[in-house]
């Protein structure tokens, strides 16, 4: 370690060094006094906390007589449930009933003719369709029929009750035979 050549660095550290010193000297003095204490025997107290009385312990309980308390290790009739005090809740009377609007008359089923006349609902449609074959100006609908696979161009007739009407690549449309011509079903490809 190299000394400082300035006295006034030496200087400052000295006086640092006696602060030092004086502050934890001034700090510890009170708890470095001798005490006398009352049978005249001296004692270095090193702060200023003394313990307080404490009064004797209370008196144990008297133990419990013979059938008093509870034996863990015995069963008797369980003990009987308290009332309850909330009061017992009213029901709600039921809202009056209110008529509603008058139903409708189901429509009938079938198909209506601008001459009033009523045709039966159309048959469903049962063959899946495999899709289509042929350029887009003339397209050919595939369909299943059990083991047999059907061909049919648009305008023909299936199983002597569907017309194709139009072909697409996700769709065919399908009419009926004795119905209008806006009375179509469109059938997707079967999966």
């Amino acid at each position: 370690m190299q000394v400082s050549d300035s006295p006034r660095k030496v200087a400052l550290a000295v006086l640092l060094v006696v602060a030092l010193a004086f502050t934890v000297v001034w700090r510890l003095r009170p708890g470095l006094v001798q005490k006398v204490l009352p049978g005249g025997e001296k004692r270095v107290v090193l702060s200023r906390f003394e313990v307080p009385h404490l009064p004797a312990a209370p008196a144990p309980p008297p133990p419990l007589s013979e059938g008093a308390g509870r034996n863990l290790f015995t069963f008797g009739a369980p003990p009987t449930p308290t009332p309850d005090p909330r009061p017992t809740p009213t029901p709600v009377p039921p809202p009056p009933v209110t008529p509603g609007p008058p139903r409708p008359t189901p429509t009938p089923p079938g198909v209506l003719l601008p001459d009033g006349r009523r045709l039966p609902p159309p048959p469903p449609f049962s063959l899946p369709y495999l899709g289509w074959l042929g350029p887009r100006e003339r397209p050919v609908a595939v369909f299943r029929d059990g083991n047999d696979v059907l061909v049919v161009p648009v305008g023909s007739v299936v199983k002597e009750k569907f017309v194709v009407r139009e072909v697409g690549p996700t769709t065919v449309t399908i009419g009926y035979l004795g119905y209008p011509e806006n009375i179509t079903t469109q059938v997707p490809l079967a999966r």
